[in-house]
């Protein structure tokens, strides 16, 4: 498997061995521009178009080939990107921006004509896009010359930055073509981009290789260059991470943790909670639709035990799909307790008996019986699933566990062909969870077809208080009742553990990205292995 891997590496990056690896000194280097690192991936990212993409790992990679007009930094606060600031006008309804010059990968100018383009794409139901809900409080944007765009808002809102921030895509090639057969675009394969690199080659399921984009008019990336190599399973990841074969894993498991910081070559960097597993119903089972059976399963899970197990104790039983980084969650909500008695009770009171004796509830001729969907290559999720299964025999439903490679589980997913999906999300520092619980959000991320009025309202009125401190009871009323009526079981929010080769400097592992500062990374010239044409 190591020789495997070593040829897949050379492959990818077309070069043999140049430098003796780090040896801990020159530690006072100054950065050198040049050189290869290699990120190792689960999966294939799948489409890198915005409009479209679904997958947390095309939204990472795809932020490192795109400027936005305003980039969040590290403290979670808004700062200039393309445009040179902004301004709010007085009523709240309007948010204008004043652009720099800037270019596209191919050297056309990027202008606020790009910007109007994009957002219009956003906004079109022949489109569809996952993220089109985001932008129900803003009515338009226009462009009154090249370098303005001016938004109008339906009402004022908390964080009008965030509500107007939309990646952008080249209106010269995407302008002319179809919305409605977006998912044929050619762009989709081939992007352009405004950011630090740009997207050189691609092997579906192999590996993507970012390169500095030589056109980008802010301060250039280090690196050369950057392969996304594709390693499905978690073992062989961290395998190629102590070999050398790699220099960043995301999502190191606590127990591997230890091992690899004592080998010395790797340090480990924990990151803070953005991300929540979660167990996803599917409202239009009939056996699933009513929240008090729902409420019972959840009930059924045993969260403590599971962070114990899966995580080593790296995590906190979830409560909502708010997670603890973000501004409005409520840390005074518990999360539901491991309580069987009162989940059979629960299920007993919903109207299912166990009338034949066989160890599986019954209500309306149809058995507690459903199908956990989840991801292949993740053990927190593959174990994790049998865990549940176990947790819900014990209350009378039979589980049967789908673990498909994530392009056919999102597949299933976005077609609404699944009982239960467990899942893990990187939720939006907005802390708005619309997306995910929105009634009027099917078409985004809300794939279980979940309604609940009161939910709708309290979405509508927290969105529109500008003031954070007044908004707070309305989020927490919110979460309150998510954990009456659950759209999912939210399971647990996980400490991230990013694994790091030491011969990659300058790394900071952040809640918004593992690779969150990747144009400021540089290996020293002793340390590096891949000639990389700098």
């Amino acid at each position: 498997m190591l020789a495997a891997f070593l040829v897949l590496l050379a492959a990818g990056c077309g070069q043999g061995d140049a430098d003796a690896p780090p040896d801990g000194r020159d530690q006072d280097l100054s950065p050198v521009p040049g050189g290869t690192a290699v990120v190792a991936i689960p999966a294939d990212p799948g489409v890198l178009n915005p409009l479209l993409y679904n997958s947390s790992l095309a939204g990472m990679i795809f932020a490192e080939m795109h400027d936005g007009l305003a980039e969040m930094a590290e403290d979670l606060s808004w700062e200039p990107r393309i445009a040179t600031g902004w301004e709010v006008a007085p009523d709240g309804l309007r948010v204008t921006y004043h652009l720099r010059p800037w270019v596209w990968s191919d050297g056309v100018p990027l202008t606020a004509h790009d910007v109007v383009t994009s957002f219009k794409l956003f906004k079109d139901p022949r489109v569809a896009s996952p993220r089109r809900g985001f932008y129900r409080d803003v009515l338009a944007a226009r462009a009154p010359d090249d370098s303005t765009v001016i938004y109008t808002l339906a009402r004022p809102v908390a964080d009008p930055v965030q509500r107007t921030w939309h990646q952008i895509l080249p209106a010269h090639v995407v302008g002319d073509l179809d919305p409605a057969a977006v998912a044929t675009w050619p762009f989709n394969d081939h992007p352009l981009s405004s950011g630090e690199f740009l997207l050189v080659s691609r092997a579906y399921n192999s590996e993507l290789v970012l390169e500095r984009n030589p056109f980008y008019p802010g301060p250039p990336a280090l690196l050369a260059r950057v392969v996304f190599r594709v390693i499905p399973e978690t073992g062989s990841r961290l395998m190629a991470l102590e070999a050398g074969e790699v220099d960043l894993v995301d999502h190191i498991l606590p127990a591997d943790a230890g091992r690899l910081e004592a080998d010395g070559s790797v340090r480990v960097v924990a990151t803070g909670g953005r991300r929540f597993y979660y167990l996803q119903w599917n409202l239009a089972n009939p056996r699933l639709a009513d929240a008090q059976t729902r409420r019972a399963l959840s009930l059924a899970i045993d969260r403590r035990g599971m962070i114990e197990t899966l995580l080593a104790g790296y995590g906190t039983p979830a409560a909502s799909p708010i997670p603890p980084a973000v501004w409005n969650h409520d840390a005074e909500l518990p999360a539901d307790p491991h309580d069987p008695t009162r989940a059979r009770k629960l299920l007993a009171e919903a109207g299912w008996r166990d009338t034949d004796g066989d160890g599986v509830l019954e209500r309306g001729g149809l058995d507690l019986a459903f199908e956990i969907l989840t991801r292949q290559g993740d053990p927190v999720r593959e174990d994790g699933a049998v865990m549940l299964k176990k947790a819900f025999a014990a209350v009378g439903a039979r589980v049967r566990i789908r673990a498909l490679e994530l392009a056919s589980g999102l597949e299933l997913l976005r077609s609404g062909r699944f009982d239960a999906y467990f899942g893990l999300l990187n939720a939006n520092l907005y802390g708005d969870p619309s997306g995910y619980v929105h009634s009027g959000a099917t078409a985004e991320f809300n794939m279980g077809h979940y309604a609940n009025a009161r939910v709708d309202s309290l979405l509508e009125a927290a969105l529109g208080i500008a003031d954070r401190s007044a908004a707070l009871p309305v989020w927490y009323r919110l979460q309150e009742t998510l954990a009456v009526d659950p759209p999912s079981a939210y399971l647990f929010y996980p400490d991230n553990l990013v694994g790091v080769s030491r011969r990659l400097r300058n790394v900071r592992p952040h809640l918004l990205s593992p690779i969150n500062n990747m144009n400021q990374w540089w290996i020293a010239p002793q340390d590096r292995k891949y000639r990389s044409g700098s």
